[in-house]
């Protein structure tokens, strides 16, 4: 990975920022991102990513042409699950930096092979990642532009480079304005959602242990579980001990600290 160093230049002509700052916590943000990256460097697709408690997650992104590869999630059995080799390094690289770091990685030598195949099948040509520290997690945003158009010109780095702190500012505030809340909500909207996202882990769970889960986790009562799955009230109780004691918790709290983390 090839650092590029940050130069605080004056902002160049034709690209503001001040659509994504007015489109904070919002869900306008990703579109006025990509509107700005495209103006200032001819991005055509922008991925962001966080790293929390050393776990990678994906955040957010567009394309110029609609839903990108990257937002796929691991439930989707065409993109297998990542190993986020460069996220780490990068997050190494940036802690003992005081500023925002951008990386001109060779698509060639990247060493995760699900993300390789992903680039290769949407015909990106280079890729540039923004990365940074904001608060107590590490953000990086992966910028591209396609075979039609080309590699990143050295000016449009630079002025990509001059834009990379208030970027990854502006991704860490949304994160706690707009994809956090959203997200949680989101997961929480039903007994469904909650079990395609519990049949999704590896928790091991029984079929019956999967769905006492899932009610537990919407709010459920027990006694409310043993009519919705026509069970006595001893038997939800028996499904509930067993699942805490496979999963290793004490309780309905533990639970959705375990259910968080598949999100």
């Amino acid at each position: 990975m090839n650092a590029i160093a940050i130069m605080q230049t004056p902002q160049s002509k034709g690209a503001s920022l001040a659509g994504v700052v007015n489109a904070l916590g919002t869900k306008d943000f990703e579109s006025e991102t990509l509107h700005f990256l495209n103006q200032k460097s001819g991005a055509e697709h922008y991925c962001i990513y966080r790293v929390r408690e050393g776990m990678p997650q994906f955040l957010g992104g567009a394309s110029v042409r609609g839903a990108h590869a990257m937002q796929h999630g691991a439930v989707d059995k065409r993109w297998p699950r990542r190993s986020f080799i460069e996220l780490h390094q990068a997050d190494e690289a940036t802690r003992s930096a005081e500023n925002t770091l951008m990386f001109h990685n060779n698509i060639e030598e990247i060493e995760d092979p699900t993300l390789q195949s992903a680039l290769e099948h949407f015909h990106i040509a280079d890729r540039v990642m923004v990365c940074g520290h904001a608060i107590d997690d590490f953000y990086a945003m992966s910028v591209m532009r396609s075979r039609e158009s080309g590699q990143f010109a050295e000016d449009e780095l630079h002025d990509l480079a001059a834009s990379a702190d208030l970027l990854i500012a502006a991704c860490a505030k949304q994160a706690s304005l707009y994809w956090d809340r959203s997200k949680a909500i989101a997961n929480f909207e039903s007994v469904d959602v909650i079990e395609t996202n519990l049949r999704a882990s590896d928790w091991g769970l029984s079929e019956r242990e999967l769905q006492v889960s899932a009610r537990i986790l919407f709010g459920i009562s027990a006694y409310g579980i043993s009519i919705d799955l026509g069970l006595g009230e001893e038997t939800i109780a028996t499904y509930r001990k067993r699942l805490y004691a496979r999963l290793k918790i004490g309780g309905r709290h533990e639970l959705l600290q375990r259910y968080l983390t598949l999100l």
